[in-house]
């Protein structure tokens, strides 16, 4: 079936200046899930037209590092940074690995994270979880989880099972220390490894894989050359945290005498496979870092993923976006935590550029837009995603203009990235399928998701308390910002 929108603004893409370009009153035709034409006035006939003219049509959006389990941080806010979450060394050590949540808790908090995705435009997402609650990798069974979340919520997820090869623990002045298991490490590269052999590119293409050593401190340099040539011989690509906290840096440097930069540069293992999420000790950002890092990352391809928002109550930014990516490196802008409007996440990347730079032309809106369409479809080795062209995947989002929240419009790129929130998207579409329309899923029940979401906040909440202080009762360790009664 041949689909014709009409829109205010069509977002299409001009391959010879390898740009988007605004087309007023533009038109988008797609059949089946693939993209016929982009432009003005589309000169055939069509089965069905769809009047969106007080729309943005923009190409669905990429979410860089997306975070599919009930988040944790809403119990770091307004407190102190807490090391490594209070886990005890005990805990970390059991042989039975017993979990925390069950598969049915770990479902209700990915309906909850796919719903929004699918409600603030992310048509495909680079899925992460937190390990805070796990002592070594992914349970065998989670990555399941979110692929079948994935589908249900008519999305495409980029997905793996997360290893590492040190786990950490509070020890007992408090310090984050780490537990070593090599072996543990490669079982986990193996169950990621075969993860990827039975769902790479099933339900139609939309579930990828990705190798995922979970951070850089975490790993050993036998599991990070291992996952390089594993990446190789499958063909996907890599992502892991790197460079995101001050402990981390000292610890490179006692371990190996080098910054997070240079210490993959020795290992030889860097290449455009790599996506280094956070990467905010780098480039001379902090003492013991040098300032040749970008020149390095960029000169062997590797991507960024910024994740502005959850660094800026910390009190903490990267130096900067714009920065990274004159300088030749491939950005990409992700949520990481709850709530996950990428739009909200794209205006903090845009003014913390700002304020790190102390420049109002930082953070460029096409800088950030770039990162989560072009860019993060370069880093997945994806021409047909993050545009509007023919032949690219009949992925669109479509965002209303007359919300209230957007106000007048002077040029919409600046309109999606300095007004726009979650609530104005109007429309998705995934591979030419309707997952959103007239401003609501049409695959759940909105408010069963949120509410089943609930009882797995309150468990994370116990359960973090409990690492803390067991004999104090969750509230009075979480206190709340006036007294409840």
């Amino acid at each position: 079936m041949k689909t014709r929108l009409r829109g205010r603004y069509v977002i299409g893409f001009d391959e010879q200046k390898g740009t988007h370009v605004i087309i007023d009153d533009g038109e988008v035709v797609y059949e089946d899930n693939r993209i016929l034409f982009v432009g003005k006035h589309y000169p055939g006939q069509v089965d069905r037209e769809v009047d969106a003219t007080e729309c943005i049509i923009s190409p669905g959006l990429i979410n860089g590092h997306a975070l599919m389990d009930v988040s944790i941080y809403q119990y770091g806010f307004d407190r102190p940074q807490e090391k490594g979450y209070h886990r005890p060394r005990a805990w970390t050590e059991d042989p039975s690995e017993t979990e925390i949540f069950t598969p049915r808790e770990i479902q209700q908090g990915a309906d909850l994270s796919f719903l929004n995705f699918a409600r603030s435009g992310c048509t495909t997402v680079l899925g992460i979880t937190s390990m805070v609650f796990k002592r070594w990798d992914d349970p065998k069974w989670e990555p399941e989880i979110y692929l079948q979340a994935a589908v249900k919520h008519g999305l495409r997820a980029y997905l793996s099972h997360h290893y590492r090869a040190r786990a950490p623990y509070s020890g007992t002045d408090g310090r984050k220390e780490f537990l070593l298991d090599e072996d543990r490490g490669q079982r986990g590269l193996e169950r990621c490894i075969a993860f990827i052999k039975k769902y790479d590119g099933a339900f139609g293409g939309r579930i990828g894989g990705t190798l995922f050593p979970y951070t850089l401190d975490q790993s050993t340099p036998e599991l990070l050359k291992a996952t390089a040539k594993a990446a190789e011989d499958l063909d996907v690509p890599i992502r892991m945290h790197t460079a995101q906290s001050r402990g981390e840096m000292e610890f490179l440097n006692a371990e190996y005498g080098k910054d997070p930069i240079e210490y993959l540069k020795s290992l030889d293992v860097l290449s455009p496979r790599w996506l280094l999420t956070h990467s905010l000790f780098v480039a001379g950002n902090h003492p013991g870092t040098s300032a040749a890092d970008l020149e390095v990352m960029a000169r062997h391809g590797v991507s960024v993923a910024n994740c502005p928002w959850i660094y800026s109550f910390r009190g903490e930014y990267l130096n900067s976006l714009s920065r990274y990516q004159q300088a030749g490196v491939n950005m990409l802008v992700g949520t990481d935590t709850f709530p996950q409007d990428l739009f909200r996440e794209m205006r903090w990347a845009a003014m913390m550029a700002k304020t790190a730079e102390g420049s109002p032309v930082a953070g460029q809106s096409r800088e950030v837009f770039d990162a989560v369409t072009v860019n993060a479809a370069r880093y997945l080795g994806r021409d047909d995603l993050g545009v509007l062209k023919p032949g690219a995947k009949a992925d669109l989002v479509l965002i209303d203009t007359e919300r209230f929240s957007m106000g007048p419009t002077e040029d919409p790129i600046r309109s999606l990235v300095y007004f726009a929130t979650a609530a104005d998207v109007k429309t998705v579409i995934v591979d030419g399928d309707v997952i959103v329309d007239d401003y609501e899923s049409l695959r759940v029940d909105e408010a069963r998701v949120v509410r089943e979401s609930q009882g797995v906040s309150d468990k994370v909440r116990d359960t973090l308390a409990g690492w803390q202080d067991p004999q104090k009762p969750p509230r009075e360790i979480y206190t709340p910002t006036y007294p409840r009664i």
